[in-house]
């Protein structure tokens, strides 16, 4: 639930990151959002599974997670809800809210109310497509975590979860080369893996003394990403547009491509299980 723990911003101070839903959207997402942007404190519940909702939410900046509680108190996050991002729309086409999404860090929200997409679906287009677009995405993402939970290993697991942040982030324009910053804690990097915070640990670990990643406080950076693809048979082009603006800045653009290394082989076994 959103409290009171906000600051109103005008929308103009605070434009969506160069994300493809806003370049899909323009300005109709603008008009639609009523020019009230609140600032939400870390850990704060916006949507809360069991209740119905008759608005969506545009995230223009931070990182939120949507979870859902087990019977048994645990907590299994589906997705990362990153910058750029619409959200919601289960919650107001379902007679309740499916699942809870929740802040992992401070976060700016706007607010779309269903009466007004329904005036702005007219006059733009563009707006329906950027929500069918939102689904589908979220759809693909929580398809690959499926995959995850249920056949990767630990450290194939990891090493997926930080490709497709990097993929996504990049098309937000807040990754430098191959480096990013990622706050999340072990915990909720664990929950939306299936692993324990002492696995998660153990891991990122074991993907730095391999020489795939660096990790220096927050900041995360992708030092082989062939590798680290190979590994885990990371295909991006379940993201969509975020895959191809990788995908179009890591073209060769010399002679012929050097032949794809096996890097399989060269992992160790006891990393695979």
């Amino acid at each position: 639930m959103l409290k009171d723990r906000r600051n109103p911003a005008p929308a103009s101070a605070q434009p969506l990151p160069p994300f493809p839903l806003y370049r899909l959207v323009g300005g109709g997402l603008d008009l639609a959002c009523g020019g009230e942007i609140r600032h939400v404190h870390k850990n704060t519940d916006i949507i809360i599974a069991g209740r119905h909702y008759q608005a969506l939410f545009v995230n223009h900046g931070g990182w939120l997670f949507r979870y859902k509680i087990l019977h048994n108190g645990d907590r299994q996050i589906m997705d990362f809800i990153l910058p750029g991002q619409i959200f919601g729309l289960q919650a107001c086409l379902f007679k309740t809210a499916l699942y809870s999404v929740a802040a992992a860090t401070d976060v700016l929200l706007s607010s779309v109310s269903l009466e007004a997409i329904d005036r702005v679906f007219e006059d733009n287009p563009p707006l329906a497509r950027a929500l069918f677009w939102s689904a589908a995405c979220e759809s693909a993402i929580i398809a690959e975590h499926l995959i995850d939970t249920a056949r990767r290993s630990a450290y194939e697991r990891v090493s997926h979860f930080l490709l497709e942040l990097l993929v996504r982030l990049k098309a937000t324009g807040v990754v430098e080369g191959m480096s990013f910053e990622m706050p999340l804690t072990q915990e909720l990097i664990g929950g939306a893996l299936g692993l324990t915070t002492v696995h998660v640990n153990r891991t990122l670990r074991a993907l730095r003394e391999d020489g795939l990643i660096a990790i220096e406080g927050r900041r995360v950076t992708i030092l082989d990403f062939e590798a680290l693809s190979l590994i885990c048979d990371f295909d991006s082009s379940y993201l969509g547009e975020a895959a191809r603006t990788l995908r179009g800045e890591m073209a060769p653009s010399g002679p012929a491509a050097q032949p794809r290394r096996h890097i399989r082989s060269a992992v160790p076994p006891s990393r695979l299980i």
